[in-house]
C-alpha cells in the first residue's frame, strides 16, 4: 500500500487560530483532546474573495481543517483513526485530529535531521522508511518521532478525496515514503 503526507495548495484559502499560542497548545499528541476541547474561533488567512474555498487544509496541522462536506464524505474512514473536533467560527468547518499512533518508522533506513542527536531529538525527516507489518491495514496514522508532526494517509484516503473532488490539498510532498 502507498502512503502520503498531504500539503495545502497555495491557490486555496485557509483558516488559522487568531493567536498562535492557541494552536501551539495542540501540537504533539494528546489522547484526551476531545475531553478538553473548547471550540475555537478562527480567522481566514486571506480575504475570503482572494482565494478559492477549500475542503481540506493543512494550515493548522496536526489539526486538519475540513469542510462539513469533506467530513461527510470521509467520515466512515476518518472516524476510525481520530477525533472530529468542532470549530465555533467560521461555521461549516471542523478539525480532524489523528489519534492513531504507530511506531512504524525504521530510523536506521530513514533520513533524519536532528536538533540534538545525543538526546534523540528529531526536528524533521526527509525520507521515511516505514515498517509494512506495523502499518498493515492502517489508513491514517501518525508516528511518535519528531513530536508526532507527521500524519500519513493511505491510497484509500486519496481515492476518496479524488472521488468526491475534495479541494485544497495535494499528495505531492517532497518527502519520500517507502514501505518495507
Amino acid at each position: 500500500m502507498k502512503y502520503y503526507l498531504i500539503g495545502s495548495l497555495s491557490e486555496y484559502n485557509a483558516i488559522r487560530f487568531k493567536d498562535v499560542s492557541d494552536w501551539q497548545k495542540n501540537m504533539g499528541y494528546n489522547p484526551k483532546i476531545k475531553q478538553i476541547w473548547e471550540s475555537p474561533s478562527l480567522e481566514y488567512i486571506y480575504s475570503v474573495k482572494s482565494k478559492k474555498k477549500f475542503d481540506i487544509s493543512t494550515a493548522c496541522t496536526p489539526l486538519y481543517t475540513m469542510s462539513s462536506y469533506a467530513i461527510d464524505c470521509l467520515y466512515e474512514l476518518i472516524s476510525k483513526y481520530g477525533e472530529i473536533l468542532p470549530i465555533a467560527n467560521p461555521s461549516g468547518f471542523s478539525f480532524f485530529y489523528c489519534t492513531n499512533i504507530i511506531n512504524a518508522l525504521i530510523e536506521e533506513e530513514s533520513s533524519l535531521n536532528y536538533l540534538d542527536k545525543e538526546k534523540g531529538w528529531i526536528c524533521s525527516i526527509n525520507h521515511f522508511t516505514l515498517s509494512k507489518e506495523a502499518i498493515k491495514e492502517q489508513d491514517i496514522f501518525r508516528i511518535p518521532q519528531a513530536n508526532y508532526q507527521y500524519t500519513f494517509f493511505s491510497e484509500k484516503f486519496k481515492e476518496l478525496v479524488d472521488k468526491f473532488s475534495l479541494k485544497g490539498i495535494h499528495f505531492d510532498r517532497i518527502e519520500q515514503v517507502t514501505v518495507k
